[in-house]
């Protein structure tokens, strides 16, 4: 009896934990990781994922790359992506650390696409593509801002490329998502349906050696 009771606990808790993955609670996403094609000394790729006091006015800025420049991005988990914010460079003609505003080496159409591996080699679909018209004094942060809704776009690892820009070091301040929350891989939905298969035959177990 001992050892049924503790069987039905475990597996009551593997449940609670897998239920627990698949909350579709909304959530914003901030990517765990990000590596650029390039980066201008000073500003590296992790400034496009920085969080904080400050944040917004550090950004990633590729070499010379221009309409080439991608950032690879992992989210942590897969996840039920509803929206993207994205903010361009700000200190683009000014330094680090501060809001500049210029607009030159400003990202004028930008895309993204769903890997299923951290290698970005296996696209799912193709990619999404966003344009957007180049700020014109005075600028503010908000001019900076890009926010756009995504449909069926499921992804853990996610590449921003730019497509076309009006300069050669193109980047990102600020880069994040919204969505639901991590969706189960086919082992975790095993793991649950086991589970509950688990508890169902332990409790069977109990009421045959009750009534023996």
């Amino acid at each position: 009896m001992a050892v049924l009771g503790r069987i039905s606990t475990t597996m009551l808790a593997i449940a609670a934990a897998a239920s627990f993955a698949v909350s579709a609670q909304a959530v914003t996403i901030v990517p765990v990781s990000a590596t650029g094609s390039s980066s201008f000394s000073g500003f590296a790729d992790t400034n496009a994922i920085d969080q904080g006091l400050g944040s917004q006015f550090t950004d990633w800025s590729s070499n010379g790359g221009g309409s080439t420049a991608t950032l690879q991005l992992d989210l942590g988990a897969l996840y039920n992506l509803s929206s993207v914010s994205v903010t361009d460079r700000v200190t683009s003609g000014g330094a680090q650390g501060s809001f500049f505003g210029g607009t030159t080496d400003f990202t004028t159409s930008y895309s993204l696409t769903a890997f299923t591996d951290s290698s970005f080699t296996t696209a799912i679909g193709g990619p999404l593509v966003f344009s957007k018209l180049t700020p014109v004094g005075p600028t503010t942060l908000s001019s900076f801002l890009d926010v756009r809704a995504l449909s069926g776009f499921t992804a853990q690892y996610v590449l921003y490329s730019v497509v076309s820009a009006n300069g050669p070091n193109t980047g990102v301040s600020n880069i994040s998502f919204d969505g639901t929350g991590a969706v189960p891989e086919p082992s975790t939905w095993l793991l649950l349906i086991g589970g509950f298969g688990m508890v169902g035959f332990a409790a069977r177990r109990r009421r045959d050696l009750a009534t023996a």
